[in-house]
């Protein structure tokens, strides 16, 4: 079976020097929910701009990605398809990109610019059945109520969903969610996860998010990739991922991936303890332990 995302021998040299990924080799089947985790500069915004077309690999390398067998990238050149293929990736930026002067309605039908004529895109004329796609999106991520407020009026975790449901309107097959809760509040954090967990399920694409804290990975996302210093050094279940094992892969680097308060969200997931602290022998309770 042809995995909806293959990356092989994939190389990243920027201009100053630094060797941002280094042979990355990796397969997602279609349907699957995959965390990347890393310290900050591990790789894994650079990787999914790869995976999107956005930034080419080093060229004179074997590097490839295919996307469901076709190629967005080959050995440091773009494919000439790349506008056909970048419509079945949806791309979740961390700072949302949404034009905050415009309806959030109107932002959540830019999803649909691929399929529709220039004029109506450029005099903001959406056919009937792309704005109820669009209604239908937005009540899917819970805003359906803010369809004609600007979107500068959202807060930023309404914002995401907003992203979000461009992506349901753009038909995406694979959604990159790129550091998708790094400015939320928790509450609003653990809203857009499972919403992307949601859609993930319920639509069967394929979702690749990068996070920071490996709680909210090992929660929702049953497979994780673990890049340091560009380079893949684990790749497999979720669950696997003990204290042991990520002190092995980040040493001290650890610390920025946990969670370091009894309040962090956490539930369920073995946390290592900061230096000079006993070790804990069970996990931090969960919410509603400690609401009790």
């Amino acid at each position: 079976m042809t995995p909806r995302l293959s990356i092989r021998q994939l190389d990243k040299h920027f201009a100053n020097g630094r060797h941002a990924l280094r042979d990355i080799n990796l397969q997602v089947q279609a349907g699957e929910m995959v965390a990347l985790i890393g310290a900050s500069g591990s790789g894994k915004s650079t990787l999914l701009r790869h995976v999107a077309g956005l930034v080419v690999g080093d060229s004179g390398s074997e590097s490839l990605i295919e996307i469901d067998g076709r190629p967005v990238q080959r050995r440091g050149r773009i494919d000439r398809d790349i506008r056909q293929l970048r419509a079945q990736v949806g791309f979740v930026f961390q700072q949302f990109n949404l034009v905050a002067r415009l309806p959030v309605l109107v932002n959540v039908l830019v999803g649909s610019l691929h399929r529709i004529s220039w004029w109506r895109g450029w005099t903001r004329v959406f056919p009937k059945a792309e704005r109820a796609l669009a209604l239908d999106a937005l009540a899917r991520v819970g805003i359906a109520d803010c369809q004609a407020q600007r979107a500068s009026t959202l807060s930023g975790g309404q914002q995401q969903r907003a992203a979000i449901a461009r992506t349901l309107v753009q038909g995406a097959n694979v959604v990159l969610a790129d550091e998708p809760i790094a400015s939320l509040d928790p509450e609003s954090s653990r809203n857009v996860m499972e919403i992307l967990a949601r859609i993930n399920r319920e639509d069967q694409c394929t979702v690749i998010v990068s996070l920071h804290q490996v709680d909210i990975a090992i929660r929702y996302c049953p497979r994780v990739v673990a890049l340091h210093q560009g380079q893949v050094v684990y790749d497999g279940p979720s669950s696997e991922l003990t204290p042991a094992l990520l002190r092995e892969l980040y040493g001290v680097q650890v610390e920025e991936l946990l969670p370091t308060r009894p309040d962090a969200e956490a539930d369920n997931v073995h946390v290592l303890p900061l230096a000079g602290t006993p070790p804990l022998s069970t996990p931090w309770p969960s919410q509603a332990a400690r609401a009790a």
